[in-house]
């Protein structure tokens, strides 16, 4: 029943979306008959119930449907690219998988950067609040304030009609806070609710609990850049310098920091990832470590099966990574209008057939053979395991965390996983590109079903921490790594 209840309030709330009359043709976009958005929005349906073999895992075609509808009404003659794409986008949305994206074309995307006018701030989302992380102009301090709301209209009302125009893995928020922190919001705010020439803001200063309210003026792109680049030279917001490093933190305790899992990015900084992963366990063993904290707070994941590599390590019972893999079809009709070429087309549809097979029941399903997990090591790391997690936990970033709820004891201390506890949609993908408008989605074909047990967590969520820690605003501005602290505490407790 809460599983209905859900689904059906996440369809009325994207169906009483109203479209913001601030959003004009401020751009000077070209701007499209009904009949040619209609046939854009058509095309992005029917490839959408073709290919996306997950889209009804968190709702069902009937909720799916009554979505399409509800946007396909609010097509009218002569929209722009930009207008339509805040039609189509809900239904990426409602598609609850966050390897399935919607672009703006070229056009628009150009005309938005150059010619659009920007909130000149830079924000984080800690305990549901939405701070702001820089002054706006040099009279105006309010650096670590809350932001209450733009124009009269609140923040968590502003948030969640931005939220309905992006996909998460079904109901997890946390990699939706995630993506909007930085400048991401200030783009999101331009793109789907307006571009003033200047915003009224409400702010609350979090020391007095007194609001305050600023007029503060339109910046443009290169000076939006400007600020968020400040915030990294500040030390508030840290690059990530290497794909992974282990640091021994005294005798008993070590930090195996793994911020993905891509082979690529491993080759870049010449290395490789089982080796490091070999090397790192080994040094483990040598040192008699005790205590391992991994931080996973970066890893949006990578290559497939290195998720399986380091698990090796970390247990030390047979387990079954997938219940199944499953494809939504050998061939597509929409090639096209894709981003393959002949070529291409060949080699994915060798691979499919290569991979998958025509079950009893009508699906697709993958090979027993295909991607095997890796084999446990004869001596695994046997001591205490921390994972520190975030909303960039991901994909197979968060099928690692998966794997460690379901088979081991680990502590998870941080923010949920932004990636499904089930699963996910990913794997091969189409990039469909709609013939009028220039609008691009990607469009996943795998879904990936986890062998876990779906009581661990609640329905269409993440791994949720054992310790949901997060900073506070003053010690996230001071550079504070408030849960890999915690968890260090944690350590020294239980010695």
């Amino acid at each position: 029943m809460k599983k209905i209840l859900l689904l059906l309030l996440s369809v009325l709330v994207i169906c009483c979306q109203k479209k913001d009359d601030s959003i004009k043709n401020d751009l000077g976009l070209k701007t499209y008959s009904k009949e040619q958005l209609t046939e854009d929005f058509d095309l992005l349906t029917n490839s959408l119930k073709e290919a996306h073999t997950g889209l009804y895992w968190y709702s069902t075609e009937q909720q799916f449907d009554s979505i399409v509808k509800a946007q396909r009404n609010k097509i009218t003659d002569s929209l722009n690219s930009l207008e339509f794409y805040n039609i189509t986008a809900p239904l990426v949305a409602f598609a609850k998988e966050d390897h399935c994206d919607i672009y703006l074309d070229e056009t628009a995307k150009k005309a938005l950067l150059k010619n659009g006018k920007f909130l000149p701030l830079s924000v984080i989302t800690l305990q549901d609040k939405v701070y702001v992380l820089n002054n706006p102009a040099p009279d105006i301090d309010i650096k670590g304030y809350q932001l209450l709301a733009i124009n009269n209209k609140p923040i968590k009302d502003i948030y969640t009609s931005i939220y309905n125009t992006f996909a998460a893995d079904g109901f997890v928020k946390s990699s939706k806070y995630r993506y909007l922190d930085g400048r991401k919001f200030a783009i999101e705010y331009a793109k789907t609710i307006a571009r003033p020439d200047t915003f009224e803001i409400t702010v609350l200063n979090p020391e007095t609990n007194k609001e305050k309210t600023y007029e503060i003026t339109a910046v443009d792109i290169i000076t939006l850049v400007r600020i968020n680049k400040a915030l990294y030279k500040e030390g508030v917001f840290k690059s990530v310098e290497v794909p992974a490093k282990l640091d021994i933190t005294d005798n008993s305790t070590a930090v195996l920091t793994i911020n993905t899992f891509s082979n690529d990015d491993y080759e870049e900084e010449g290395m490789n990832f089982k080796t490091f992963i070999e090397n790192s366990f080994s040094r483990l063993k040598t040192l008699n470590i005790k205590n391992l904290i991994i931080d996973l707070r970066e890893n949006g994941g990578g290559t497939e099966g290195n998720e399986d590599y380091i698990f090796s390590y970390l247990t030390n019972k047979p387990y079954n990574k997938y219940k199944y893999v499953q494809a939504s079809a050998f061939s597509y009709s929409f090639y096209k209008y894709s981003d393959y070429d002949a070529e291409d087309i060949e080699e994915l549809e060798t691979d499919l057939k290569k991979e998958h097979y025509l079950a009893d029941d009508g699906r697709i399903l993958r090979k027993a053979d295909v991607n095997i997990p890796t084999a446990i090591q004869p001596d695994p790391f046997t001591g205490n395991v921390y994972l520190l997690t975030s909303g960039w936990t991901y994909s197979g970033g968060a099928e690692f965390c998966s794997l460690m709820k379901e088979h081991t004891n680990a502590v998870f201390v941080g923010e949920e996983t932004g990636g499904g506890f089930l699963g996910n949609t990913s794997g091969y993908s189409i990039e469909l590109t709609l013939p009028n408008t220039g609008i691009a989605v990607d469009l996943p074909l795998l879904k990936f079903v986890l062998d876990v047990s779906e009581n661990k967590v609640p329905y269409g969520r993440g791994v949720i921490p054992d310790h949901k820690i997060q900073p506070t605003i003053n010690e996230f501005l001071k550079g504070y790594d408030t849960p890999l602290e915690y968890t260090k505490k944690l350590i020294a407790k239980s010695n």
